[in-house]
């Protein structure tokens, strides 16, 4: 709010923080920002710590804006005893309104209407109901030092006046300290109309016209309107406003900017004081845009003519202030984290998605950006979005267009809720009232989920195989069934819908939807009827979907949606959630019971069911039979005999089971090799290099299938890989299932993924070698292995398994040429990604596009381009890093292990160069390699793996 005005006027400008908000953006706008110690929920109205950070950074004044201490009389007074400049009204104008009832007292001395009411605070029950009754009802209680909308209580009745009077006490006394109450008579025919005003403190003020803040929820405003629309329609209530305004702030001297509430009566256009807010109020931001003034700079104007020794601005100058007529019409919108299905309660989480829509006569001030937390600590409102305009129906037109092409991904908002309010009659008409919201109807297209189920994912196909970097494919593990879902729903069959393992979500929809269920068989009800898989479904707005258990064989199913979900933000190009780095999908993770899922407001008619004939439908047996291919590494490193056993053997699915791999139990093989040489001390080890999906990849004796979430790279051997029409399958495996593995041939592998049906008999074809071709090794140009991992992958392999920084440049060298590839082969037409890591390039293709032999022959020929590099030169870049020793985990490391002294490690760490070698395995993790073999340090890899 007022650090890029600060800039404007070249004000130094110290910020304070919490750990929740230190990624929000005044912290980075600011030329300094201090984070503030303690609990996050209290830090900001810690005031001692707040003005020990002022006084430490030489700040002459505090400027609290809108939130916590604004209103808070004693650390006005505690800013003012530090020396400090309060920018904002005196301790005492914060004092003589902070308490409703002698708010009301100040009113009527200055001749402002008051809301009929008790005298002052009422004491007892007895004396509440007497009050109510002398009234008449409706009546409201009220805690006197109560705001924000928190303790009220509005009473029809006697009785209800006996419920509430201890209720609206104990509140005042819990979050304002103060236990007294008034009782003052009810208007529900009313408007909520404020006056801007702003004062010198030495007897002079002035109005800045109304706003219109009738649409509350909560006593909590949603939607403000500068000027009032009821205001515009009978101007001589402007004048009365604003002057009774003005003489209640000259009555106490009030300096800086206030605003003065009214309730003003819809039938007679009576009106009556409330209360006067002595801070700068949230929607402000409207009357600067109708009015043309700037009130945070002369809030800043007015700190600094008390920095100067005068009380404030002078009277001149206020007057001065051209105050006419308003300038068109201005419209804000609050936009809140929360969920419109759970009584709009808060929601924290991460802002997946942040796009606006900015258009000329639009301001939007907000704090946040894509990426950021949410926090559960503080208030959950996201922006203030305003629109100006030279008319009303011109304000309302801009401010729809903003709320329909603005969109945030993460925790649900009422940005759909408000554009309702927009384009509700009584809106648009002019004619809302106090009590609008407790009437107004609206239908919301969207998923409550009720419950998440055991593991429910949003998913989409393919997911992101050509991200890399250590963010895994994601993507169903069962595509085909999931692909099936999307057809029968009439989406393409990428479009993102819900994976269920082993028992499903609870959804209620609130409007209509198209679905189907395929997969595993597994239990699914629409309001207690049974629905069938492989089917198109039609869902009425209102039906509960609950999705239970699987019946058999199998373990995943997948719900199609027609038209997706809509409030899902893509992630790098994909809405697939990837839990093991908690990106994607909804906020990272699985579905939970809370979360709000938006959907297509209108759906296409259908005609009757659609479904997959029975024939067409997979089978899942207990005992699969999977092809997979020989390589990258079989031979050479497992001997013949353990290999046959491969195919031979009958492997059980241990319950570590999940989307980054699957792990079997079985024989233990025997390896050709004593150790892993440089890869690491057993003979699993290997240099590290980009792992394929569907490997079978041995850490130590144990084998897992690296299945859609699994690692890009890694040091473990990767002996045969699947095929990739047989990928399905990992997806429906499940904890105690059998696996035989059977050899196929490439043309083969090939043949079933152009399948447009199943295969009734699995082909058996030639197991062949991991190792497709070899260059040999010639001069300074090292040789190069093309070792195969199933029907889309090539592991290109540079020298004999020891690791040399010199491969690694080659690999750069690869990757570039490949990268500027033009002609047949390129990443537009069948290369999809390449992970290049230690001695090695890992290749991902499409088989289907690119013949593997064809691929190794341009692979070839890059080769001898790229030809000697022994004088090549590499482009690099030089980042210099922060690094602690200060590390328990580090200490006892050095304990355990016994090789080094911390004197022995800091000498290394800090006089090392550390050449990247790779970024990858999870979460871009870089893989670093000290320049100076002088400076590197052997140590066990951890096995067996974890």
């Amino acid at each position: 709010m007022a650090n890029p005005l600060a800039r404007k006027l070249k004000l130094r400008t110290v910020v304070i923080y919490s750990e929740p908000d230190c990624a929000s953006t005044h912290v980075h706008l600011a030329d300094e920002a201090v984070l503030l110690s303690g609990p996050p929920p209290q830090v900001y109205v810690d005031g001692d710590q707040i003005i020990e950070i002022a006084k430490k950074n030489n700040v002459d004044a505090i400027i609290p804006g809108y939130g916590f201490l604004s209103e808070n009389a004693d650390f006005a007074r505690a800013v003012t005893h530090a020396g400090l400049v309060f920018v904002g009204p005196s301790p005492e104008s914060i004092e003589a309104f902070g308490l409703k009832h002698t708010a009301r007292e100040l009113a009527t001395r200055a001749g402002v209407p008051i809301v009929p009411g008790s005298k002052g605070l009422v004491a007892s029950e007895i004396e509440a109901v007497e009050v109510a009754k002398s009234l008449g009802f409706p009546v409201m209680l009220k805690a006197t030092a109560g705001g924000g909308g928190m303790g009220l209580s509005t009473c029809n009745t006697e009785e209800e006046v006996r419920k509430s009077f201890q209720t609206v006490k104990s509140r005042g006394k819990a979050l304002f300290k103060n236990a007294g109450l008034f009782i003052e008579c009810y208007y529900p025919s009313s408007h909520h109309i404020e006056v801007q005003v702003f004062g010198n403190g030495r007897g002079k003020a002035i109005s800045i016209g109304e706003r219109e803040c009738s649409i509350q929820r909560r006593h909590q405003k949603l939607i403000e309107e500068c000027p009032s629309p009821f205001v515009m329609r009978n101007l001589e209530l402007r004048r009365d406003l604003c002057d009774a305004a003005v003489r209640l702030a000259e009555s106490i001297k009030y300096g800086s900017a206030g605003t003065i509430e009214y309730l003003v009566d819809d039938d007679t256009g009576s009106f009556f004081f409330l209360e006067m807010n002595t801070r700068l109020q949230v929607e402000h931001g409207i009357t600067e845009l109708c009015y043309g003034i700037d009130l945070v700079e002369l809030m800043l104007k007015q700190a600094d003519a008390q920095l100067s020794g005068k009380k404030g601005l002078s009277a001149e100058l206020l007057s001065s202030i051209p105050v006419g007529a308003p300038s068109g019409v201005a419209i804000e919108a609050r936009i809140y984290a929360e969920n419109p299905v759970k009584d709009f309660a808060p929601c924290p989480g991460t802002l997946q998605h942040v796009e606006w829509k900015e258009i000329p006569g639009s301001r939007i001030d907000t704090w946040i950006y894509r990426g950021i937390q949410v926090s559960a600590n503080y208030d959950p409102l996201l922006a203030k979005v305003m629109y100006h305009a030279p008319t009303r129906q011109e304000a309302i037109k801009g401010m729809t267009d903003i709320l329909a092409g603005s969109q945030i991904c993460g925790p649900p908002t009422n940005l759909e809720f408000l554009s309702k309010i927009l384009a509700d009659k009584s809106f648009t008409a002019g004619n809302t009232l106090t009590k609008f919201l407790d009437t107004f109807e609206h239908n919301l297209s969207a998923i409550d989920v009720v419950s998440g189920g055991a593991y429910t994912l949003v998913q989409d196909w393919p997911g992101r195989p050509t991200l890399g970097r250590g963010f895994c494919h994601s993507g169903p593990m069962d595509s085909f069934a999931f692909r099936i879902a999307n057809a029968l729903v009439g989406n393409p069959l990428g479009v993102e819908g819900l994976e269920v393992t082993l028992s499903g979500p609870e959804l209620r929809f609130l409007g209509s939807a198209i679905i189907s269920l395929c997969g595993a068989p597994i239990d699914a009800k629409l309001d207690d009827t049974p629905i069938p898989m492989w089917t198109r479904i039609k869902v009425s707005a209102g039906q509960r979907l609950k999705i239970g258990k699987t019946t058999g064989n199998g373990c995943r199913a997948y719900l199609g949606l027609f038209g997706g979900f809509l409030n899902i933000a893509k992630w790098f190009g994909s809405k697939s959630t990837a839990p093991m780095v908690g990106v994607g999908g909804y906020q990272g993770r699985q579905l939970a019971a809370g979360d709000y899922i938006s959907i297509r407001h209108q759906i296409p008619e259908v005609a009757g069911d659609l479904s997959i004939p029975g024939h067409l439908i997979p089978q899942y047996p207990k005992n699969w039979e999977i092809l997979f291919m020989p390589g990258p590494y079989d031979e050479g490193y497992i001997v013949p005999e353990s290999i046959d056993m491969l195919y031979s053997a009958e492997w059980t699915v241990s319950h570590n089971a999940a989307r980054g791999g699957i792990r079997l139990l079985g024989p233990k093989p025997t390896w050709a090799r004593p150790d892993g040489g440089d890869g690491g001390a057993h003979p699993s080890n290997l240099i590290e290099y980009g792992y394929a999906i569907g490997s079978l990849n041995w850490t130590g004796d144990d084998p897992v299938v690296f299945s859609q979430d699994a690692p890009d790279l890694g040091g473990f051997i990767s002996s045969h890989t699947i095929v990739k029409g047989d990928l399905w399958k990992l997806g429906q495996v499940k904890a105690g299932d059998t696996l035989m593995f059977r050899a196929t041939s490439l043309e083969d592998a090939l043949v079933i993924r152009n399948a447009t049906d199943l295969p009734p008999v699995l082909p058996q074809g030639t197991r062949g070698s991991g190792v497709v071709h070899t260059v040999p090794e010639k001069g300074n140009q090292p040789l190069v292995s093309y070792r195969q991992a199933g029907d889309d992958y090539i592991l290109v392999d540079y020298g004999t398994g020891s690791f040399d920084l010199n491969h690694r440049c080659r690999v750069t060298a690869l990757k570039k040429a490949l990268n500027e590839a033009k002609g047949e082969i390129t990443f537009s037409t069948g290369l999809i990604s390449m992970v290049g890591c230690g001695n090695s390039l890992m290749l991902y293709y499409d088989g289907t596009k690119v013949p593997q032999k064809k691929l190794i022959k341009y692979l070839c020929d890059i080769e001898t381009q790229i030809g000697d590099l022994s004088q090549a030169k590499m482009p690099s870049r030089v980042f210099r890093l922060p690094l602690t020793f200060e590390s328990k985990r580090q200490d006892n490391a050095i304990r355990r292990n016994n090789a080094f002294t911390r004197e022995e490690l800091e000498r290394i760490y800090l006089t090392a160069t550390f050449m990247v070698i790779s970024v990858g395995f999870f979460t871009a993790l870089p893989l670093a390699l000290p320049v100076d073999p002088r400076h590197r340090m052997n140590a066990p890899k951890m096995n067996p793996s974890r």
